[in-house]
């Protein structure tokens, strides 16, 4: 058997997916897609405006459709997800029957400190004070967590535990 042909990585806003996700890539060799921006090019607008201009649903619709286009595109890669991607829809269950799904497991002191410095960009995470963002965020990961461990591996951000599990998978 061979690697996956799509291998997903799950989790929350700040968990590291994209960094992780183009190393990941340059090492299996396959092109990497991050899926917020995937979305904000073929929209032709940043996710905030899409979520300030005509709203979350809308928003989940557009990252629905442009997931399953990713899935059928006839060529190996790595996706980053957004942070909700996987509990929408039934993308989740779309992406497990698609290749691998890898859930990205960061601390939750260090997805504050990161998606701290980059609120404006997060629309969830933009309506949080800051005094109560850690304790948002680890609300919307207890909330987030049933689908998260849908996963078929978990890691804390560890790009050699990731390339051991597919290598498992393999044989």
């Amino acid at each position: 058997m061979k690697t996956p042909s799509k291998i997903f990585l799950v989790g929350m806003p700040g968990s590291g997916k994209s960094s992780l996700g183009k190393q990941l890539a340059e090492k299996l060799n396959r092109n990497f897609f991050d899926l917020d921006a995937e979305i904000e090019r073929m929209a032709g607008w940043v996710i905030p405006d899409i979520f300030e201009q005509v709203g979350e649903d809308y928003f989940r619709e557009l990252e629905n459709s442009v997931l399953l286009m990713l899935i059928r595109l006839n060529e190996p890669a790595v996706i980053a997800t957004g942070g909700g991607a996987p509990c929408f829809y039934d993308n989740m269950d779309q992406m497990n029957s698609a290749g691998a799904t890898i859930f990205i497991d960061t601390p939750m002191d260090t997805i504050v400190e990161r998606v701290k410095k980059e609120k404006s960009t997060r629309p969830l995470v933009n309506q949080m004070e800051d005094d109560t963002l850690a304790q948002d965020m680890d609300e919307l990961y207890k909330k987030r967590l049933p689908q998260y461990e849908k996963a078929s591996f978990t890691t804390n951000s560890n790009l050699e535990d990731i390339l051991e599990y597919l290598e498992s998978v393999k044989s």
